[in-house]
């Protein structure tokens, strides 16, 4: 989850318009997951603080990894049904917004605290040598021997497993990566850009609202903005299409992204949606879920989806 100040009161003022319930109520499970294909959905947070606010997912083989923004960093064996938190030594109320994996090293992105490096599978998490200092990481993505990270002043790489970092683009807010054929998209504050060479050199495909987020289903780029709704490319960025058909209100815009078996699905400001045609037209899944609660986090497992409900009250803290 990447919120800015302004985006979080956005979700407070949706939370009283519309009633939803994001705000840690006991009856509303932290996260819920599918087995079926998005079909039906059960309760998931056997293990994490019934307040707590899951910020992203991470899928590593048979584990799955939780960060939290003030509850620490979570995990759970496929075929579980509870979840282990496995940190020691992180700081005191540390806010993580992003967590990824290269070479057996794993790396978290904080809002205060920089980047922090784990090499003893999150137990135990250390400050790298070069650090990104004085702005908020707020989502990481790793591919090849490269790490990269996107703050509020732009991507930062690194080729030593997280350890040393390059200010490789500066003086933009960087909120979501995704990748497909070999080129790295960035969603960024007025746009989304892309890299065909590893990180050194960026253009834009898409202009000029700000993503939220930005994702693929391996043959298409979803961007999620603020102003224009959800949209869809076909071409690898050259052009882009409304893909908002039934999911839900255009000004409430989409969270995550993300494809399981032969369809889409959408976390958005009231539930979870599925889309059979690639964002063509969507439906408001029921089954097991809340009404009217806002989920943000989404991510395809070996064993089915798994979702995490949005802002909640430990969330406030300054």
């Amino acid at each position: 989850m990447r919120l800015t100040k302004t985006l979080v009161f956005s979700l407070f003022a949706f939370t009283m318009l519309t009633g939803a319930n994001t705000m840690g109520n006991k009856d509303i499970s932290v996260i819920y997951i599918s087995s079926d294909g998005g079909k039906t959905w059960m309760p998931f947070d056997n293990g994490i603080p019934e307040d707590a606010t899951v910020s992203s997912f991470l899928v590593v083989d048979d584990k799955i990894f939780a960060t939290t923004d003030y509850d620490g960093v979570y995990s759970s064996r496929e075929g579980d049904r509870e979840w282990r938190r496995i940190d020691e030594n992180l700081p005191d109320n540390v806010d993580v917004n992003a967590i990824s994996t290269l070479q057996n090293v794993f790396v978290i992105g904080t809002r205060k605290h920089g980047v922090m490096i784990s090499k003893d599978n999150g137990r135990h998490w250390d400050n790298p040598v070069v650090q990104i200092n004085n702005t908020a990481v707020r989502t990481l993505h790793a591919t090849g021997n490269t790490l990269f990270a996107g703050a509020d002043n732009g991507i930062y790489r690194s080729f030593d497993n997280g350890n040393t970092w390059q200010h490789v683009w500066k003086d933009i807010q960087v909120n979501g990566f995704t990748e497909m054929n070999n080129t790295i998209y960035a969603a960024v504050r007025n746009g989304a850009v892309m890299t065909r060479d590893n990180g050194a050199n960026w253009q834009y495909v898409y202009q000029p609202h700000t993503l939220h987020d930005i994702s693929t289903d391996g043959q298409r780029i979803y961007a999620m903005t603020l102003g224009d709704g959800l949209q869809k490319s076909d071409n690898s960025g050259l052009a882009w299409e409304n893909a908002n058909n039934g999911l839900g209100k255009q000004k409430l815009y989409t969270f995550e992204v993300k494809r399981f078996n032969n369809k889409i699905f959408a976390a958005q400001w009231d539930g979870i949606y599925a889309s059979e045609d690639w964002g063509k037209s969507w439906s408001l899944i029921k089954n097991g879920l809340p009404d009217s609660t806002a989920f943000t986090t989404l991510e395809a497992t070996r064993s089915g989806l798994i979702a995490g409900i949005g802002l909640r009250k430990k969330q406030v803290r300054q």
